[in-house]
C-alpha cells in the first residue's frame, strides 16, 4: 500500500507506529510496577524480545526498496545520516546540560540520587554514549547502532558495487553471527553492550533486505509468524531475566537463543506487516511519519521520571500510570513536531 503523494509506503509507517507504541508502553513499566504485577512482567519481557528487532528489520526492508529505486548506497547512508546523526548528538549533548542543572536543584537532586543518577564528567559521559550505554538516555543506544549499522551494510554494498546485495547480506550475517558466538572469548570491557548489540541486530537488518524482494504466501506467513510467537513465549517462560533485554543463560545456549530470535523473529515482522497492509489510521500514521522524534522525547522525562512520580511516589494505579506516561509523550512529541513545522514554515518564507 503505498501513498501516491510522496511514494511512502504505508504499511511501514503503521509497522514503525505499533512497534513505537510498544515501546511507549514498556518504557511506562516502572520495576516495581513490574514486581507488583507477573502479568506487566511478562507483557514487558515479551514486547522487548521482539519490538526493536521490529525497528530494524524494517530499516533494513527500506533500505532495500530505495536500492530498488537506482539510490547509491553511500547515497542512502548519507541521507540517513544526515537525518539521524545531527539527533543523536544535539540530543546526547542537551540530555547532559539538562541533568547537570536539575543536579545542581536540591529537591531535584534528591529524587535523581535516590534514582540512581549522579553527576559525571563530560568526557565519562561521552565515552559511555559512544558505548551504546548513555547512563542518562540509555535509549539513545539504538539510534548509534542503527547508524553504524547502515554505515556497515552501505559500505559492504558499495565495494561490491551493488552487483549482488544478497552475497553481501549473507556475509555480514555470516560475520555477525561468529561475532556473536564468540563473545564471551574476546576482551571487550565496556564496549561488549556497542559489540552485542550490532552482532545482534546486523543479521535482522540484512535479514530485511534479503526479504523486501520476496513474495511470502499468507499461509507461510501464518506459519513462521506463530512459530516467532511460540518462541517469545518460551524465551519469556524460561530464558529472559527480570530486565527483559538479557537472558538466565550463558555461553552457547545463549547464542542459541539469540540465533533462534533471527530465524523465527523476521516471520513475526512479515505476519505483522500483511495484517498491517490494510490499516489506514492519522493517529498510527503521525506516530510512524514522527517516530524519531517520539523516540527521543518520550525518555526519560515522559515516562520514566513521570513514571517513577506518579506510581511510586504518588502511588497512582499502574494502568493510569502508563496511560498517563504513553498520553504524555504523543503530546509532547506532538507540540514539538508543530513547533518544527512553524519554524520550517517561518524559514521558507
Amino acid at each position: 500500500m503505498e501513498d501516491k503523494k510522496n511514494g511512502r509506503l504505508v504499511w511501514i509507517d503503521i509497522s514503525k507506529a505499533v512497534a513505537m507504541l510498544l515501546v511507549l508502553i514498556g518504557h511506562s513499566m516502572t520495576d516495581r510496577m513490574r514486581i507488583s504485577s507477573p502479568a506487566l512482567d511478562s507483557l514487558y519481557r515479551s514486547i522487548y524480545i521482539f519490538h526493536m528487532t521490529w525497528f530494524f528489520w524494517l530499516s533494513g526492508y527500506a533500505y532495500r526498496l530505495s536500492r530498488n529505486k537506482g539510490k547509491a548506497p553511500l547515497l542512502i547512508a548519507k541521507r540517513r545520516l544526515r537525518s539521524q546523526f545531527p539527533y543523536w548528538i544535539l540530543y546526547t549533548f542537551f540530555i547532559y546540560l539538562a541533568f547537570n542543572i536539575a543536579i545542581s536543584i536540591p529537591a531535584l537532586k534528591t529524587v535523581l540520587d535516590e534514582a540512581g543518577f549522579k553527576r559525571m564528567p563530560l568526557g565519562m559521559y561521552l565515552l559511555s554514549a559512544l558505548q551504546a550505554n548513555n547512563v542518562w538516555a540509555y535509549h539513545l543506544w539504538f539510534l548509534l547502532v542503527l547508524m553504524i549499522i547502515t554505515i556497515v551494510v552501505s559500505f559492504a554494498d558499495y565495494i561490491t558495487k551493488g552487483r549482488n546485495i544478497t552475497v553481501s547480506c549473507i556475509c555480514l550475517i555470516a560475520i555477525s553471527v561468529v561475532a556473536l558466538a564468540l563473545r564471551d572469548y574476546v576482551f571487550l570491557g565496556n564496549w561488549w553492550r556497542l559489540y552485542q548489540y550490532i552482532t545482534l541486530y546486523l543479521p535482522v537488518f540484512c535479514i530485511g533486505i534479503l526479504m523486501a524482494d520476496m513474495k511470502i504466501s499468507d499461509a507461510f506467513a501464518w506459519v513462521w509468524g506463530i512459530l516467532a510467537i511460540v518462541y517469545i513465549a518460551v524465551r519469556v517462560k524460561y530464558f529472559s531475566d527480570f530486565s527483559g533485554n538479557s537472558l538466565r543463560v550463558t555461553g552457547w545456549t545463549r547464542f542459541a537463543v539469540y540465533l533462534a530470535a533471527d530465524i523465527l523473529l523476521p516471520g513475526l515482522m512479515v505476519l505483522l506487516g500483511k495484517l498491517l497492509d490494510k490499516v489506514r489510521s492519522a493517529f498510527l500514521l503521525f506516530i510512524g511519519k514522527e517516530s524519531l522524534t517520539i523516540y527521543l522525547w518520550h525518555q526519560p522525562f515522559c515516562c520514566a521520571f513521570l513514571g517513577t512520580l506518579l506510581y511510586d511516589m504518588l502511588l497512582l494505579p499502574a494502568f493510569v500510570v502508563m496511560a498517563a506516561c504513553i498520553l504524555t509523550s504523543l503530546g509532547v512529541s506532538e507540540v514539538i513536531v508543530l513547533i518544527k513545522r512553524k519554524i520550517s514554515h517561518y524559514l521558507v518564507q
